[in-house]
C-alpha cells in the first residue's frame, strides 16, 4: 500500500455528496483513504503544492460550460505541469468513445463506468500496485545510481591497478593502471590489446589461461603470474586477477594488476575490508550487488536458481528512538552475528541501516522458509543489553528466487523487498515469499463467495460461528468493563473463515442481518451472564448497512433487553462513519430509536469522512472510533501530521459531549501520544488480542 497504507486522495466531483458516493465505494473496498474533494483547478494546483497525492479519481467534467467548467483533461495537464506521478482514473456515466480517446490521450491511466459494481474498486486496486512498483523502481534506480558513482569513484582513486576488457581490448582503466604500464591517459590505453601488455614468452600461457577462465562455468576468480611489458617496452613481473564484471551495464572482464614487489597478504586484507561492512563484519552492500548479479548471470546461463532472504529489522525506528543512534548499533551487530551463525553457509550482507540479505545458490524457495523461520525465532530470542535497558527486537524476512526473467539484481532486491514489507504490514516477526501471481476475479470470485455462503448457512445449526472479545480500556484511570464484539466463523473442518470472505459473501447473499442478530443475541446473554455475576459488562456491537435499514433490528434488540433484563446503557452499537455519511437520515433516526431504549451508539473508521464535523452534528452518537490510519506509529516525529488530527477529532468531540476511542494501537510510545491528545479510551493487539471470554482485567490498567 501507499504512504504507510495510507491512500492520499483526490476526488474531483459536482459536490461533496456526490463525492462521498465514490468514498464510500472504497471504504466498502476497504482502502485507508485520506480524502480531499476539489471543485475547481486553484484548489487543485493548491492540494499538488502542499502535498504528495497517490490518486485522483474525476468526472469527465464538472460546472456551467459558459461560466466556469473543469474537465478531466484539464487536469491531467495540471497534473502533468506539476510533474507528479500521479494516476488520475476518469469515472464516467456513459463509456463514450470520444471521451475515453480524450481522457487517455490527455495522460489519464484509466476510464471506468459510474456504477455500484467492483471495477472502481479493482481498477483503483491496480493504479495504487502500480504506483508503488513505480516508486519502488526510481528508489532504487537512485540507489543503484548512487553506488555506480560510488564504486566509480572508489576504482580511481583506488591503489589497484584496474582494467576493464571486453573482447580482449581495455575499454577502461583506472590511473594507477595507467602509471604501471607507463600510459599519460586513458585514451592511449582504450582500443589496446590485453596480449600487448604480456611478454612475448608468457603469452602462450596468457591465452591458455584466459581460455581455461572463460569455459569455467563456476565464474570464480583466477590468477596468474606473468611477466608484464610497459610502453617503454620495460619488463616487470606481476600478478593479474581476472572476474567476470559489468562496466556500464555491459558484460566485460576486470583484471587487477598486482606488482609482485607488494606484499600479498596485504593486498589480500586490504581487499577483504573493501568488501566487508565496519560495523557488523558482514559483506557490504557493493559486494552483495556483486554477488548477486553473479547469482543472476548463472540462472540465465544455467538456469540455476539461487534465493535471497531480505531481512528487515521490525520497528527500527522506535528502537533508534529509544537508545539513540548509536546505542542501535550493539543491536545491528548482535543480529548481525547472529544471521552469519543461522545462514546456513550462505553469502550474509548488510544491506542498509536496518536491512540484512543473504544469498543462497542452488536453493529452493521451501528451504528458505524453514530458514527464514529460524532466523525469526533467534532474532526473536536474542536479548541485547545496552547500558541499563535490555532490548529485543524482531525482525521480518522477505523470500524471492534469483530467476532468469527478474533481469536485472534491483529487481529481485525489489521482490524480497516487497514480500519482506507486505509482512511488516501483516504485523512483522514472520516471513513472507514474493508471488507473482495473476488475480483472478469473476467465476472464481462467485464460487467463494457462493461457497461460503454455504457454510454460512449451516453454521448456526452446526454450532460453527463464535464471538470474540476485545478490551477497550480507559486511558484516564476509569476500570468500567468495555469489549468490542468480534464474530468468527469456522468450516466444515474446523478451519477458520477470513472475516472478510465471510462478510463480503454474506452482504452477496443477503444474509448479513442474520449474522448481527445472531451476534445481538450472544452478545444480550454474555452480558446478562456478567450482570448477575455483580460485574457490569458494556459491549460495542458492529452492525451492517443492511441492519440499519432492516426495521426488525430495532425491534430485535428492544426483545433482547426484555427478555435478558439488562440496562440499556451496557450496549454500544457501532456504525462505520462511511454507512452514516451515505444515510444520514437513517443513522440518525436509528441512533434516536436506540437512545429510547437507553442503548448507545458509536461511529467506527471515524476521521476519513471529508467533512466530519458536519457528520458529528447531524448525528447523536456517544462515542468516535478514530480510523487506524491515524493511530498506527504514533510515536515516530513523522507522524505529527496524524497527532495533529486526532488532536483536532478529539476537540470537536469533547465540544459535543462525545468520547473517542483510538483504534488498532500498536505500541507503547502510541499511547503515550494518544493520552497527551486526551483520548479517553484506547483498543488494539498491543493492549490486548480478541479472547474468547470476557476475562481481561481492567483494574490492572495504567
Amino acid at each position: 500500500m501507499i504512504q504507510n497504507d495510507i491512500i492520499r486522495l483526490i476526488v474531483i466531483e459536482e459536490s461533496a455528496n456526490d463525492a462521498e458516493v465514490i468514498l464510500n465505494r472504497l471504504r466498502k473496498a476497504r482502502f485507508p483513504i485520506r480524502p480531499k474533494h476539489i471543485e475547481d483547478d486553484e484548489d487543485l494546483q493548491d492540494a499538488l503544492a502542499q502535498q504528495e497525492w497517490d490518486l485522483i479519481i474525476t468526472v469527465p467534467r464538472i460546472g456551467d460550460p459558459e461560466i466556469y467548467e473543469l474537465t478531466a483533461t484539464t487536469v491531467c495537464e495540471i497534473v502533468k505541469t506539476a510533474k507528479q506521478d500521479i494516476p488520475i482514473v476518469v469515472i464516467t456515466e456513459e463509456m463514450d468513445g470520444q471521451v475515453i480517446a480524450e481522457a487517455l490521450a490527455a495522460g489519464a491511466k484509466q476510464v471506468v463506468p459510474d456504477s455500484p459494481e467492483t471495477c472502481l474498486q479493482t481498477v483503483v486496486g491496480l493504479e495504487l500496485e502500480n504506483l508503488a512498483e513505480r516508486r519502488k523502481r526510481r528508489q532504487l534506480e537512485q540507489l543503484y545510481k548512487d553506488s555506480q558513482k560510488h564504486n566509480k569513484m572508489l576504482l580511481e582513486t583506488s591503489r589497484d591497478a584496474i582494467a576493464y576488457v571486453h573482447d580482449g581490448m581495455h575499454i577502461h582503466a583506472n590511473p594507477s593502471y595507467l602509471d604501471m604500464f607507463g600510459y599519460k591517459k586513458l585514451e592511449d590505453m582504450e582500443g589496446v590489446p590485453i596480449m600487448d601488455l604480456v611478454a612475448m614468452n608468457d603469452q602462450a600461457n596468457f591465452k591458455e589461461f584466459m581460455r581455461d577462465f572463460m569455459a569455467d562455468t563456476k565464474e570464480e576468480e583466477r590468477n596468474i603470474n606473468l611477466e608484464g611489458l610497459k610502453s617503454n617496452n620495460k619488463r616487470f613481473k606481476f600478478k593479474m586477477e581476472v572476474s567476470h564484471a559489468r562496466y556500464d551495464s555491459e558484460p566485460c572482464i576486470q583484471v587487477i594488476i598486482r606488482d609482485q614487489s607488494q606484499s600479498e597478504e596485504l593486498e589480500r586484507q586490504l581487499k577483504e575490508v573493501s568488501r566487508r561492512d565496519q560495523l557488523t563484519g558482514l559483506f557490504n552492500r557493493q559486494h552483495f550487488l556483486a554477488l548477486l548479479e553473479k547469482a543472476l548471470a548463472k540462472a540465465m546461463a544455467e538456469h540455476v536458481r539461487s534465493v535471497l532472504l531480505y531481512v528487515m529489522i521490525d520497528d527500527f525506528v522506535s528502537i533508534r528512538d529509544r537508545v539513540g543512534v548509536g546505542g542501535a548499533d550493539p543491536v545491528i551487530q548482535n543480529i548481525g552475528k547472529l544471521l552469519k551463525k543461522v545462514g546456513d553457509g550462505g553469502s550474509v550482507a548488510r544491506f542498509n541501516d536496518s536491512a540484512f540479505t543473504i544469498l543462497i545458490p542452488d536453493k529452493d524457495v521451501k528451504y528458505a522458509g524453514a530458514l527464514a523461520q529460524k532466523i525469526c525465532k533467534a532474532v526473536e530470542s536474542q536479548v541485547t543489553e545496552i547500558g541499563d535497558q535490555t532490548l529485543v527486537a524482531t525482525c521480518s524476512v522477505g523470500i524471492a528466487l534469483v530467476l532468469a526473467s527478474s533481469a536485472t539484481p534491483q529487481g529481485v532486491l525489489s521482490d524480497a523487498h516487497a514480500a519482506c514489507t507486505e509482512m511488516q504490514r501483516k504485523g512483522g516477526n514472520g516471513f513472507n515469499v514474493y508471488k507473482a501471481v495473476v488475480s483472478k476475479a469473476g467465476a472464481d470470485k462467485e464460487h467463494k463467495n457462493s461457497d461460503v455462503a454455504k457454510l454460512i448457512e449451516t453454521a448456526f445449526d452446526e454450532n460453527r460461528l463464535s464471538l470474540r472479545f476485545q478490551p477497550i480500556v480507559s486511558l484516564h484511570d476509569e476500570t468500567q468493563a468495555i469489549y468490542e464484539v468480534f464474530l468468527r466463523m469456522q468450516d466444515s473442518e474446523g478451519q477458520p473463515v477470513p472475516t472478510a470472505d465471510l462478510f463480503n459473501a454474506a452482504e452477496q447473499a443477503n444474509m448479513v442481518t442474520d449474522l448481527d442478530k445472531w451476534v445481538l443475541k450472544e452478545s444480550l446473554a454474555k452480558i446478562a451472564e456478567k450482570e448477575k455475576q455483580g460485574e457490569p459488562t458494556h459491549l460495542f456491537i458492529k452492525l451492517s448497512d443492511q441492519s440499519i435499514r432492516d426495521e426488525s433490528v430495532l425491534l430485535f434488540i428492544r426483545k433482547l433487553l426484555k427478555a435478558a433484563q439488562v440496562p440499556g446503557d451496557r450496549v454500544i452499537v457501532e456504525i462505520s462513519e462511511s454507512s452514516a455519511i451515505s444515510q444520514v437520515k437513517l443513522a440518525k433516526a436509528f441512533m434516536t430509536a436506540l437512545k429510547s431504549m437507553n442503548c448507545q451508539s458509536a461511529l467506527e473508521h471515524f476521521g476519513t469522512g471529508l467533512n466530519y464535523e458536519t457528520t458529528l452534528r447531524h448525528l447523536p452518537v456517544d462515542y468516535v472510533k478514530i480510523d487506524s490510519s491515524f493511530t498506527k506509529g504514533l510515536g515516530g516525529s513523522e507522524n505529527a501530521e496524524n497527532q495533529k488530527a486526532i488532536e483536532d477529532i478529539v476537540k470537536k468531540t469533547h465540544e459535543l459531549g462525545m468520547k473517542t476511542i483510538a483504534e488498532a494501537v500498536e505500541d507503547a510510545n502510541s499511547l503515550t501520544v494518544l493520552w497527551s491528545c486526551e483520548v479517553d479510551f484506547a483498543q488494539g493487539h498491543y493492549i490486548q488480542e480478541p479472547i474468547d471470554d470476557l476475562i481481561f482485567d481492567f483494574s490492572d490498567e495504567e
